[in-house]
């Protein structure tokens, strides 16, 4: 299966906490796609921002992985396969995977499910900060 045959399916399927959340969905994407199996994390029926926050900045999982900076003028310079944490601030509350050929983010949340989608579409979403990571 090519890549594009792996990801078009995907687009639209429903968010659900316990099996199609935004972490296990970029599980899935890293595992798929990149072949790096990244830890499961349980996501409580109730979950927060702030559970979230503390999930993910306090997992040894974190340790693994080096922040890439922006490249000139807010370019991505992120390898593919780079996650991506996103904040409407300065928190992040969401993730999901760059695919650098296809210069998008694929993300699944709970308003549309799975979508794949520019840093631009992003930001103008009112995800103001995305902060990509490379496995180190």
């Amino acid at each position: 299966m090519n890549r594009s045959e792996f990801l078009a399916p995907l687009i639209g399927e429903p968010w659900a906490w316990q099996a199609r959340n935004c972490w296990d969905f970029a599980c899935h994407v890293e595992k798929e796609l990149f072949g790096r199996d990244l830890p499961r994390i349980p996501v409580p029926n109730d979950f927060s921002k702030r559970w979230v926050l503390e999930s993910f900045e306090g997992h040894p999982e974190r340790g693994l992985w080096r922040e890439v900076p922006e490249g000139p003028g807010g370019l991505v310079v992120a390898a593919d396969g780079a996650l991506v944490l996103m904040a409407h601030l300065r928190v992040p509350a969401h993730i999901g995977v760059w695919l650098k050929s296809e210069q998008r983010v694929i993300h699944c949340d709970e308003r549309q499910g799975v979508a794949c989608e520019t840093v631009l579409a992003l930001r103008q979403m009112g995800w103001k900060k995305l902060t990509f990571f490379e496995p180190n």
